[in-house]
């Protein structure tokens, strides 16, 4: 049977490893390892990572805003191995314990996989922000209410 990745808090040492997964992925913000520093000390931030005997599978970004956790950016390795469903897993149950009422994020329109990913995950589409992107393309805007 696979084993579920675990999830734990970014500390500075996981920067390098969070970088190449950052740059293997297009679909991520693509964070320069110092700003990924920056983030793990930022008020107000969650940073997780995923981990399993191959190292950091994966990470996730999100900022607390009032009454909400707002993904930033998630990214996992192409053999992530259930990291990513891990990493929400952890922000769902560390938004609840800080009792947030739900997690909002924004996804390319052209990236259905992740679309299909997060709606799997329980999130639903909001809204639409026009030519969001540099590259012209739409935000779909999606939001899962925690119980």
């Amino acid at each position: 049977m696979k084993q579920k990745p675990s999830v734990r808090p970014a500390r500075r040492a996981d920067v390098a490893a969070v970088a190449a997964v950052a740059r293997a992925r297009t679909e991520s913000a693509g964070w320069p390892p110092a700003a990924l520093e920056e983030e793990i000390e930022r008020d107000g931030s969650l940073f997780f990572v995923s981990e399993g005997a191959a190292g950091v599978l994966g990470y996730l970004i999100a900022r607390i805003a009032p009454d909400e956790a707002q993904i930033v950016d998630i990214a996992a390795r192409e053999d992530r191995r259930g990291a990513g469903r891990a990493l929400l897993d952890a922000l769902f149950e560390t938004a609840r314990s800080l009792r947030l009422t739900r997690v909002t994020l924004e996804v390319g329109a052209r990236n259905v996989r992740a679309q299909n990913f997060y709606t799997a995950a329980g999130f639903r589409v909001v809204g639409r922000r026009p030519k969001f992107y540099n590259d012209g393309s739409d935000a779909v805007l999606m939001d899962r209410n925690l119980p």
